[in-house]
């Protein structure tokens, strides 16, 4: 679905849409999730929506909005973003739509910005993920740096685009004291996986259709234990007739990272009585979906 910016007008025009929209929404990985029509109120008031030097627009496709987009420093030479999906729209990969309408329609309107910034919780998989589809470079690693409700604080990560890269249409490299990132985010890639993995062994995730389906690619291929080939809907069918009565016990895990966003893991596994030797093919982008996997029996 193709998307475009609207311009917002929060102070008045929209102004109750955005209440709306921002207090039927849960943001898990913003500092406050869950706002109240009064925080927004204030915050509207104080300037945070709308001025000389921030912008705010919605972000719109042929079915409806999507979320929406606030730029802030525009006066500066470093501007920030915020991006908000609304929750139906989280996971069908438009973030990085977002960022690239973004960077674009900052670096053609102010002239003065020379980098375009973006900031993130360390475990906002997804966000990452848009980022760094989009050809935005992680460049900071703030520890300690977001403060999560009722919980410690966790890491915010901070990842940027450059009006020069635009131009010259290449991405410009960081030092290589910064690589430590990169490895930091391939386990968190690696740890997405596994999660995943985990879930399609539970009962109750098996059967239920729709869980089922949001967890494997449309193109997803099992072969199994006899041998057969299993498409996706013939899969989501059997696991609803037949969840199983535990989810099992995975030892011998090994995990590889095949591509930036693609992870290999092999385990066996023991569920209902049998041992298997079990692969499966996982991409997270931005949320994991399982592309192909296979069982083998152990005798």
């Amino acid at each position: 679905m193709p998307l475009s910016l609207t311009p917002m007008d929060p102070s008045r025009r929209d102004r109750a849409e955005l209440i709306a929209f921002l207090t039927t929404n849960v943001f898990p990985f913003h500092v406050r999730s869950r706002l109240t029509a009064a925080d927004v109120e204030r915050a509207i008031e104080d300037g945070a929506w709308h001025g000389d030097d921030t912008e705010a627009y919605w972000l719109d496709g042929d079915r409806g909005r999507v979320g929406l987009i606030r730029l802030d420093d525009l006066g500066d030479a470093t501007a920030m973003i915020d991006l908000r999906l609304a929750e139906v729209w989280r996971g069908h990969g438009f973030g990085t739509t977002a960022l690239a309408l973004a960077r674009d329609r900052v670096f053609s309107t102010r002239v003065n910005v020379l980098r375009l910034e973006g900031q993130t919780r360390e475990d906002n998989l997804a966000m990452r993920r848009a980022f760094e589809r989009g050809g935005w470079v992680c460049e900071a690693y703030y520890r300690d740096g977001w403060p999560v409700e009722g919980a410690e604080p966790v890491a915010s990560v901070a990842y940027s685009v450059l009006r020069r890269d635009r131009v010259s249409g290449s991405t410009s490299p960081v030092p290589d004291t910064l690589t430590r990132f990169r490895a930091q985010d391939t386990d968190a890639l690696v740890a997405a996986a596994w999660a995943a993995e985990e879930r399609l062994l539970d009962p109750a995730v098996r059967r239920v259709p729709a869980e089922v389906d949001r967890l494997l690619d449309d193109a997803f291929v099992e072969v199994g234990q006899s041998g057969r080939r299993w498409t996706k809907g013939a899969i989501i069918a059997a696991l609803r007739d037949d969840p199983g009565d535990a989810p099992g016990t995975m030892t011998e895990r090994v995990a590889r990272t095949v591509t930036s966003d693609t992870v290999l893991l092999e385990y066996v596994l023991r569920f209902d009585g049998r041992v298997s030797r079990r692969s499966s093919l996982w991409t997270v982008s931005p949320d994991p979906q399982c592309l192909f996997h296979q069982g083998t029996t152990v005798a």
